[in-house]
């Protein structure tokens, strides 16, 4: 639902008091023009009473004319109101400055009855007409945040033909009326740009949080989460909204990890940023550039229907990667590998294409690098590393957890000082590959079906070596939305507590913001019947995925965990800073504790207590531990 923006220049000037804005806000203030109905039917109303007052008075032509105006302007003020709804749902034109003219012409006839009611020399219709003018002027002033321009110029026409009524009035009144008008018409005046100036700034802050949220802040690419928006909005749209082919092109720099180890980790991020840069260079206009983690990056090329063209672009970014960095005096060499999926060919879904291009990529890593591949279901079915990464987690899952351990990273009151909470880590040390992080092989279990087998052991063992621990303290278990969208996953829940005698109140549930994304029956009534049985439900990563407020007011969270993205950049970058602000002051107003993530350092840590935060955890406040050392020590 859109409505039109004028053409003409004054009346584009008119409400375009933040051309800056992206065009989703600019519509949010101008469609404050279109939802004013009732205020304007209570203003006319208003200004109605006191034509039929002077009517009743002195029923002459003058009067009767000025009543008929009324009534004649309102209508047609709500006739193009309903047009304009009506246009603007079926994605039509709107007479937008048709409007405004309406408008600006409603402003002068209530100014000329004012001015008509100060000169008529009777008392009773100089304080009515006085009294709804700036009755009028007030909710102009505090209502139309969206349009200052306008408001100014209704104020002005208003209290100028007022003004001149007094001027002309053969009342004793007009002394203090001449006075206080022009301090009147000051103060509305800052009412109005004051409160625009609010709104624009909330509007604007949104969208440096989105912005934040969507984008690497290191290369200014749009980040995992982005890609995956942009993706699920191709393949998910109406069949006959669809695009035609296009390709997912997964990249990877060859020999990132020796320059990180040699030369540090700031040279590594000049080499992320250039490699950001020469992407872009190469890419066609309309086609997208991403950064998924660490040193892979994803392309998404648009009409993609010749498999050749798709191959010269991935021989153009292997070779445009090839090329020397210069990093201060040092010239290093990277190469790029590069997996093609195309759709629809090989999938119909974001998730299903970044597989199949994930496999020709390691493909490609596998036979010497440097080089790109087209995936090929039979030459690639299993001949990748994520195959047998997924094999071995399920043959630690089949050996009831070989080499899979839990630790727990305390989630501490800032207030008290007091450890509140301990979040499940899970961990698994892999025979041959050794320490593996847990961003390795989840996603992995996600893909490929493992996680609920692996969810269900996280599950069991933090509730098992919980109860055991000495203070009775939540522990906090991340569940994946697969999970969630089991029928089975609340009753396995309660048949775990009971299993290991603990009590509902002591386990939380964290889930990220993807949940958010399908909320579907089964989720929905999974979490209904958690938060039944007097579990807690935590909103994980706050910040960097798909939240709105309906769904912070659907689902009922009991714990909001901004990002530590945000909280590791709010003591260099205001944007930062100001979105962790915001998160704490919105969850603030909904009554919900939020926990900071991430703390490494005090001055991180003085920055979210004095945002207000509830709760804070990260390796500044304490490492992640073993279970069995926690049951044998005072939390």
């Amino acid at each position: 639902m859109a409505f039109s923006e004028p053409r003409s220049p004054f009346f584009k000037w008119l409400v375009g008091s933040a051309q800056d804005l992206s065009a989703d806000n600019r519509q949010i203030l101008l469609s404050n023009l279109f939802t004013r109905t009732t205020s304007i039917v209570m203003a006319s109303i208003c200004e109605l009473s006191v034509c039929l007052a002077a009517l009743y008075l002195y029923p002459n032509a003058t009067y009767l004319a000025w009543t008929l105006a009324v009534l004649v302007v309102l209508a047609a003020r709500l006739l193009l109101i309903a047009i304009c709804c009506r246009r603007s749902a079926r994605s039509e034109p709107t007479p937008t400055s048709l409007f405004l003219v309406a408008s600006i012409v409603w402003s002068a006839l209530l100014g000329f009855g004012a001015l008509l009611c100060n000169i008529s020399g009777d008392q009773t219709l100089f304080l009515l007409g006085n009294v709804c003018a700036v009755g009028v002027v007030g909710g102009l002033a505090g209502r139309n945040a969206g349009t200052p321009r306008l408001v100014m110029i209704q104020i002005s026409f208003i209290f100028a033909l007022l003004g001149v009524g007094a001027a002309m009035s053969p009342g004793s009144g007009k002394i203090v009326l001449l006075f206080q008008a022009p301090f009147c018409a000051a103060g509305f005046f800052t009412v109005a740009v004051r409160s625009n100036k609010d709104t624009v700034a909330m509007l604007r802050a949104q969208e440096t949080s989105n912005r934040l949220a969507r984008h690497d802040s290191l290369t200014g690419l749009p980040n995992r989460a982005r890609i995956s928006e942009l993706l699920l909005n191709r393949t998910d749209a109406e069949p006959t909204l669809r695009p035609g082919s296009f390709a997912v092109l997964l990249i990877d720099l060859d020999g990132f990890k020796a320059i990180n180890d040699s030369l540090g980790h700031a040279a590594g991020d000049l080499v992320l940023q250039e490699s950001a840069r020469r992407l872009r260079a190469v890419l066609r206009k309309g086609d997208i550039v991403g950064r998924l983690a660490g040193d892979e990056f994803v392309a998404i090329s648009n009409d993609a229907s010749l498999s050749e063209e798709v191959r010269l672009l991935a021989d153009q970014i292997v070779k445009t990667l090839a090329r020397p960095f210069v990093l201060n005096d040092a010239l290093v060499r990277i190469g790029a590998s590069v997996g093609i999926s195309q759709y629809p060919e090989h999938g119909d879904t974001g998730p299903q294409l970044l597989i199949c291009a994930d496999r020709a990529l390691y493909a490609v890593k596998r036979s010497g690098k440097s080089a790109f591949a087209v995936f090929d279901a039979h030459a690639h079915a299993s001949d990748d590393s994520l195959s047998l990464l997924r094999s071995d987690l399920e043959g630690a899952l089949q050996a009831f957890g070989s080499g899979l351990r839990m630790e727990y990273q305390a989630i501490v009151n800032l207030a008290s000082g007091v450890t509140t909470g301990r979040e499940a880590l899970v961990r698994w040390t892999h025979p041959t590959r050794g320490e593996l992080p847990p961003t390795t092989f989840v996603p992995i279990a996600e893909r490929t079906g493992l996680i609920l087998p692996l969810g269900e052991w996280v599950l069991r063992r933090s509730c098992e070596e919980a109860a055991r621990w000495r203070e009775p303290v939540v522990v906090a278990v991340n569940v994946s939305p697969v999970q969630l969208r089991e029928e089975s996953f609340a009753d396995t829940v309660a048949s775990v507590l009971r299993e290991y005698d603990l009590p509902p109140s002591r386990l939380n549930i964290e889930v990220t913001e993807t949940v958010l994304m399908s909320d579907d029956g089964p989720t929905r009534r999974n979490v209904e019947r958690l938060r039944g049985m007097g579990i807690g439900l935590a909103l994980d990563d706050f910040g960097t995925g798909f939240s709105t407020l309906s769904n912070l007011c659907r689902f009922s969270f009991d714990t909001l965990k901004i990002d530590s993205s945000f909280v590791r950049e709010s003591v260099h970058r205001r944007e930062s800073a100001a979105v962790v602000r915001g998160i704490v002051a919105l969850a603030r107003e909904l009554g919900i504790p939020t926990t900071a993530e991430g703390i490494e350092t005090d001055e991180q840590l003085a920055f979210v207590r004095g945002c207000g935060c509830t709760s804070a955890q990260g390796f500044f406040l304490g490492r992640p531990e073993r279970g069995e050392r926690i049951a044998g020590v005072t939390i």
